[in-house]
């Protein structure tokens, strides 16, 4: 569950306030970062964030850019072209000691605006050959491939979000080379897209492997993507299993049974799965309201959410079985951002929310928005 939890930090920690001159950006440091979005206490799993990374707004069909990036109103943000999509953590000397290896851990940070995204889509292949080959004649999804590689002239992605990653994880493997090494990639939504690409890239262009000890056994690379869209047709299907006969390289895919979005873009528009399959049914869950009352209560499935899914994963028997919390998860958390958990638990409904909005008050009694501890 540890890599898990990590998905959602990125999502906690982000300004989607359009009125701030941040919206695009953390709301906390990397100093501190996982003390800030609750995931220091009580965790003996201990990281340290080392950078964020960041996407230019890239080519999605339709408007589909206003779907997954913010832009800024104030004409004092430097985000107008540019999202914080991500960062990148490293196992802290007593992290590594409660998870018995260095871990180096990459989090993509999934759709923000609307849940309804998936309409306005394209789902164009184009190809892939330029990070992974011709070999396999390998396409995938224009929009993950254009967030993915893109670049602008903003101070935030003057190189593309791939680059940014493939440099802080070299880095990181070079610094802590004679250590045991693991890379972890994780993502929700879009973000388990770009993630599934990024692994496969990683893999593919063995970034695992130690440009000064080519002998050495490369580092193993686990994805672990929740409520993933499909990402690339048969050709990178094919790379993929290539690579994953080496057992150094894994993708576990966590859908919902009812959640939808794993099912764009169709396979008869081309499209495959890819890495294993951990298929949940969160709504066997006995703290969760009923089916029916839910959707009453939102405009779509609600089973998309990321904290119902590591609330499944803390219970799931299998689709076929019951439902069993085997992990102490808090059942608060489901109510990060809706109204999921049963009345008779007594959590409260969408409670993560900045003190006032990160409104505070000056000297002179006058408000302003502070919302950015970077």
């Amino acid at each position: 569950m540890e890599s898990f939890e990590r998905a959602q930090a990125i999502a906690d920690a982000f300004i989607a306030e359009t009125k701030s001159k941040n919206c695009g950006l953390s709301r906390y440091p990397t100093e501190g970062f996982f003390s800030h979005v609750g995931l220091d206490k009580g965790n003996p799993y201990k990281y340290e964030v080392t950078t964020f990374f960041y996407a230019a707004y890239g080519d999605l069909d339709n408007g589909g850019s206003d779907k997954i990036f913010k832009k800024s109103l104030s004409p004092l943000s430097e985000t107008e072209t540019s999202n914080c999509i991500g960062y990148i953590a490293v196992a802290t000397d007593e992290g590594k000691v409660a998870l018995g290896r260095r871990d180096i851990i990459v989090v993509w940070r999934g759709s923000m605006v609307s849940e309804d995204w998936t309409a306005d889509f394209k789902f164009d292949l184009v190809s892939g050959k330029d990070i992974l080959g011709a070999t396999n004649n390998p396409k995938v999804h224009k929009g993950w491939y254009s967030i993915y590689t893109a670049t602008n002239t903003s101070k935030f992605n003057r190189t593309s979000a791939r680059d940014q990653v493939f440099s802080e994880v070299k880095r990181l493997m070079a610094k802590y080379q004679e250590e045991e090494l693991s890379i972890t990639v994780t993502g929700h939504s879009m973000g388990a897209a770009l993630a599934t690409l990024n692994a496969v890239d990683m893999a593919y262009n063995k970034v695992n492997i130690f440009s000064t000890q080519p002998n050495k056994a490369p580092v193993p690379i686990t994805a672990f993507v929740f409520a993933s869209p499909r990402v690339g047709d048969r050709g990178f299907g094919s790379v993929y299993s290539d690579l994953n006969t080496s057992g150094n390289f894994h993708i576990l895919r966590v859908n919902e049974f009812l959640d939808i979005v794993p099912q764009y873009p169709f396979i008869f528009q081309g499209y495959v799965d890819v890495g294993q399959l951990l298929l949940l049914m969160v709504l066997k869950s006995p703290y969760i309201k009923p089916f029916l009352h839910l959707v009453a209560t939102r405009k779509w499935l609600p089973v998309h959410n990321l904290e119902l899914h590591l609330h499944g994963v803390a219970g799931t028997q299998g689709v076929f079985g019951g439902f069993n919390l085997q992990i102490d998860r808090d059942l608060g958390l489901m109510n990060k951002g809706g109204d999921f958990v049963k009345d008779e638990y007594l959590k409260i409904t969408s409670w993560w929310i900045e003190k006032n909005k990160s409104m505070v008050q000056n000297d002179d009694g006058s408000w302003e928005l502070e919302d950015s501890q970077e």
